[in-house]
């Protein structure tokens, strides 16, 4: 009987040890389960990677502009879109990580919603014609630009004002067309002053075959391409003799062109007061061409070679057969004008004193530019887009050689 007692109470507390245990790794168990996925009194905000929620703040305003064609110009070949969505992966993944990988279903909802609603946006605002891509072909004089958008065609204008100089239709290929227009077709004047107050404005305007339409003001430096205005200067050059007398050999004239304040003048010394221009002074890239012409009265005693400029690089032929003669120059600025000689230093070029020089007297020293853009190409009766300045200095080198004043004269 003993036995039997002492074996049903070493069951029952066997059973209750059991029990006690179960509790135990139950209630572990459920504090394990229970524990919160962030720290405890710490948001979300507080926990998440600072880099994965910049990412996405930055992915999320980069969707409201899937349809920015210059963005699209900065990533080249990789579309645009494609970046945007690449940024708002690397942000899912560095916030999703940051919180031991939790909420995942809220996580993803939540940036499906940050990347879908601009984008239906867009939608619901249609896509707007874009222009990007205006430029000048200085080679082929042509004038370019390209026309983006989600449509099947578009219809480009080129305007002076309200007034349509240029018009063509064209069918759009993976989203985009090129349009392209000779110079001399849209030309009307330059689009600025030399002060760059715009006096003429060209724009683009774009009608999308869906009704769309944007207009873009072009770029006024694009279509300032005719030289109004130009200037001349003299330096002497001379020799000194035995008795240490100094002689005038020639002139080495400096020409400028461009556009720039038209009282600009001849003043003495055989300089060009340019003081009234307030250093403003703008340099034309255009097709065109400068000759220098010397006149005394209305005699003809020296004419230059013809210079051709393209863009704003000068080039001409050489006077002689010199190879140190220079055959281009820059009309940037300043420059020295072709002459027959050099100095025995190989230095600087000039224009000998019996190649121009008669006598005493007033010498007009001519910059005649011929434009191949003007303002009046595209008129009923076009003009010949010349424009000649007269600089004109009394040259006493008979009388005074080197100290000769050389003060500005009526021609």
């Amino acid at each position: 009987m003993g036995g039997l007692l002492d074996k049903a109470n070493a069951t029952k507390t066997e059973t209750v040890d059991a029990e006690v245990v179960t509790k135990k790794v139950t209630v572990n168990v459920a504090k394990v389960v229970d524990a919160p996925s962030t720290p405890k009194g710490e948001t979300f905000l507080q926990t998440a990677n600072p880099i994965g929620l910049g990412l996405g703040a930055l992915g999320f305003v980069l969707m409201w502009f899937l349809n920015n064609y210059f963005l699209e110009d900065i990533t080249g070949p990789i579309p645009f879109g494609l970046v945007v969505v690449l940024i708002m992966a690397g942000s899912f993944y560095l916030v999703w990580d940051s919180i031991d990988r939790q909420k995942t279903l809220t996580l993803a909802v939540g940036y499906l919603l940050l990347t879908g609603l601009p984008y239906l946006a867009g939608l619901e605002l249609g896509s707007s014609p874009g222009v990007s891509e205006i430029s000048v072909n200085e080679d082929t004089n042509e004038f370019s630009f390209v026309v983006r958008g989600s449509f099947s065609s578009a219809t480009s204008e080129i305007l002076l004002g309200d007034e349509s100089l240029w018009s063509e239709s064209k069918d759009m290929s993976n989203d985009r067309s090129k349009f392209t227009v000779l110079l001399e077709t849209i030309f009307m004047g330059n689009s600025q002053d030399h002060l760059l107050s715009t006096v003429n404005t060209y724009s683009i305007r774009v009608v999308a075959n869906t009704g769309d339409t944007s207009t873009v003001e072009i770029s006024p430096s694009l279509l300032n391409r005719e030289v109004e205005n130009s200037a001349a200067k003299l330096i002497t050059r001379t020799e000194t003799t035995e008795e240490g007398d100094q002689l005038v050999t020639g002139v080495t004239v400096l020409a400028l062109v461009g556009m720039f304040s038209s009282s600009a003048a001849a003043s003495v010394g055989g300089e060009h007061d340019m003081s009234s221009t307030s250093q403003k002074r703008l340099p034309v890239p255009s097709d065109y061409t400068i000759q220098l012409k010397i006149l005394q009265g209305s005699t003809q005693t020296y004419e230059s070679a013809e210079i051709k400029v393209d863009g704003l690089a000068a080039t001409w032929e050489p006077a002689s057969a010199d190879e140190d003669l220079a055959n281009f120059g820059s009309t940037n600025g300043w420059f020295s004008m072709p002459g027959n000689a050099m100095d025995e230093n190989k230095l600087y070029e000039f224009i000998e004193r019996d190649q121009f020089f008669e006598d005493d007297g007033c010498y007009n020293f001519q910059i005649i530019v011929t434009n191949d853009f003007h303002s009046t190409m595209n008129d009923a009766s076009p003009g010949n887009g010349v424009f000649i300045s007269e600089n004109a200095w009394q040259l006493d080198f008979d009388s005074r050689e080197s100290n000769s004043e050389m003060k500005p004269c009526t021609p």
